[in-house]
């Protein structure tokens, strides 16, 4: 009887080994792991993001503060679709400004020369930071942001 409940432990432990070792296939759920590459920042990291439950806004950017302390603050915005304009489009401001630590693991992506490239948070704050022109996507888990990405009013507007 003692070998039978001993046989019956090992049968247990070995088949709860091989059922948790399916769950390690790299999958789209793990951590972003800090590779800062445009494309994957744009899509993937973007799809885990929303996955674990990401909020966004749609706002100008300022980055305050030294050495992974830093606050972002948005200037909340909203693009009003409106065939009335000539752009076809118009961005509100919503009166709104919040801010919000950064997180350690960040991506940030700006505009260099009418393309998209990943920069650091002190070349964002030196070259791009308060600029009232240019708008972002801010991606937030619970209050602290993980993403700042340029966004196009044109086609979130679907004029593009």
């Amino acid at each position: 009887m003692k070998r039978l409940g001993t046989l019956l432990l090992i049968i247990f432990v070995f088949c709860t080994m091989l059922t948790l070792a399916g769950c390690s296939t790299k999958d789209s759920d793990q951590d972003f792991d800090g590779e800062y590459d445009i494309d994957a920042l744009q899509t993937e990291y973007v799809d885990q993001l929303m996955r674990d439950g990401a909020e966004t806004i749609i706002g100008t950017v300022e980055i305050t503060g030294s050495e992974n302390n830093y606050t972002v603050t948005v200037q909340e915005k909203k693009i009003v679709v409106n065939e009335n304009y000539d752009d076809g489009y118009y961005i509100a401001d919503r009166n709104m400004a919040n801010s919000y630590p950064l997180g350690s693991d960040q991506g940030i992506v700006a505009m260099e020369d009418g393309t998209p490239a990943v920069c650091t948070t002190e070349d964002f704050i030196k070259n791009h930071s308060g600029d009232s022109e240019s708008l972002y996507t801010v991606y937030l888990i619970g209050d602290v942001v993980e993403l700042i990405l340029p966004l196009d009013p044109q086609t979130v507007a679907g004029v593009k």
